[in-house]
This record gives structure tokens, C-alpha cells and sequence, in this order.
């Protein structure tokens, strides 16, 4: 993986401001498939500092890069930048400190406060093997019954409640790392065959699982809500602080 793109946790500390920031311009259009969140994407990619130096090309090594939209593996910068591509475009990216490497720069090579261009020719889309829903998507499969499971952490859930009816099974530690019980916990739940509804935060970490509960268990009909409890609760949805004791540990 490209080492300049590498997120330093960034992404937790991006405001809307921030994203405000973003420059991007469409040098050549494409009419392709769109890149939306949760597809892998493979693109060409020039990347130079504002004094010209060019700091890192695919071009030159003649290697493409891929990445999965939405995964948290770039910096904030090419996730919001790729986002909405098609293939054969090219863009232009200026991307501020605040949505690149922040005030710690990166390898060296990367100063602190550095705003970076970035020229990205989108190649190829690989769509995600998972659905998205938003809140009125989420509604409707709570009316027909399906199954909604959200992953975050025990203390998560008591900060901001729960959505109604919701099963709670702790997906991965505050290290980002999977919990040992929840691979087993989930397949006692819920059948490879039964649509089922992931609920995180703000969607990173469901897109995540959602890719690998489809592509490495083999699950059909894994749906992600796109922007989390956050938003659930932003548009006045009611949610429950009724948790379990015990809830998570698996």
C-alpha cells in the first residue's frame, strides 16, 4: 500500500468546516460506473507538494492503486475526493492539512501543514457486495422485522442510545481490532441467508464489516446504514436508553 496515504486518524478529528476546504476539479470527465462508499476502486494517482515537488507517482512505477471507499485507509482527502468519480475521469485534488497529514506530516518526504495536489484518473470500480441504506431505508426494514444489529462499544451505546430493537454485539475494541467472540456471536444470530442491517457511528466501521461478512462468510443480504446512528439521531429519531447489563460481551 502507498505509504503517503496511510490515515493518521484524521478522519475522528475532520470537521464540516474542514471538508469545506476540499478543491477538486474535473479535468477530464468520465462516463463510467460511479464510485459510491464501500466499492474498490482502482486509480492512477500524481502526488506534489505546492512547491511542485512531486512526492509519489503510480504512474512511474506503472503500478495502480486500489482502495475501498469508505474503509478509512487514505487520508480524508481521497475519500471525499474519489467519491461521485467515474471511471475514465480525471480530477484534481487540493487537499488541505486538515484532510491530508495534519501537523505531523508523513515519511519525511510530507512537511507538517502541508497542502497537497493530487492528479487521480479513476480506472476501474469493483461495486460493493453489500447494500446502503439511509434513514428512511433503515425504517422500512425495522417495519418488515429484519434483524438490526449495531457494533459499537458498550460505552458508545450509554452515550447516545440505541436504536429501538437493535441487537448489540461489540464488532471491534476501541484498537480497531475485531473482538474474538463477535464472528461467533453474529453467526448465532443471524443465517448467511437473512437480510440484516449493520448500525455504527457514522457507517466507517458497518462498510468494513459489511465487506468482509460478504466476501469471507458469505453473507447475501448485509445492509450498511450509510451515516450511522449519528444521523438517525440528528433527524429526530427516537432511539432507547435501555441497555442491557452485560450487552456486547461475547
Amino acid at each position: 500500500m502507498f505509504r503517503f496515504l496511510t490515515p493518521l486518524l484524521l478522519g475522528l478529528l475532520m470537521t464540516a468546516a474542514n471538508a469545506n476546504d476540499l478543491q477538486i476539479n474535473v479535468l477530464q470527465s468520465g462516463d463510467g460506473q460511479e464510485a459510491a462508499s464501500g466499492s474498490e476502486v482502482k486509480v492512477h494517482y500524481t502526488g506534489w507538494l505546492t512547491d511542485g515537488t512531486k512526492f509519489d507517482s503510480s504512474r512511474d512505477r506503472g503500478e495502480p492503486f486500489s482502495l475501498t471507499l469508505g474503509a478509512g485507509r487514505v487520508i480524508p482527502g481521497w475519500e471525499k475526493g474519489i467519491e461521485g468519480m467515474r471511471v475514465g475521469e480525471i480530477r484534481e485534488l487540493i487537499i488541505p492539512p486538515e484532510l491530508g497529514y495534519g501537523a505531523r506530516g508523513a515519511g519525511g518526504v510530507i512537511p507538517p501543514d502541508a497542502t497537497l495536489r493530487f492528479e487521480v484518473e479513476l480506472l476501474d470500480v469493483k461495486a460493493p457486495p453489500f447494500s446502503e441504506l439511509d434513514n428512511r431505508g433503515l425504517a422500512e426494514m425495522m417495519a418488515k422485522g429484519v434483524k438490526v444489529v449495531d457494533i459499537r462499544r458498550p460505552e458508545e451505546w450509554h452515550q447516545t442510545g440505541v436504536v429501538a430493537g437493535s441487537h448489540l454485539i461489540t464488532a471491534f475494541d476501541q484498537y480497531g481490532r475485531v473482538v474474538p467472540g463477535f464472528p461467533a456471536a453474529f453467526q448465532a444470530l443471524v443465517a448467511r441467508d437473512e437480510p440484516v442491517v449493520l448500525i455504527c457511528r457514522t457507517g466507517s466501521r458497518t462498510a468494513t464489516l459489511a465487506q468482509a461478512l460478504a466476501e469471507q462468510l458469505d453473507y447475501q443480504k448485509v445492509y450498511n446504514v450509510t451515516d450511522g446512528i449519528t444521523r438517525w439521531i440528528a433527524e429526530g429519531q427516537m432511539v432507547s436508553r435501555d441497555i442491557p447489563a452485560g450487552a456486547g460481551r461475547s
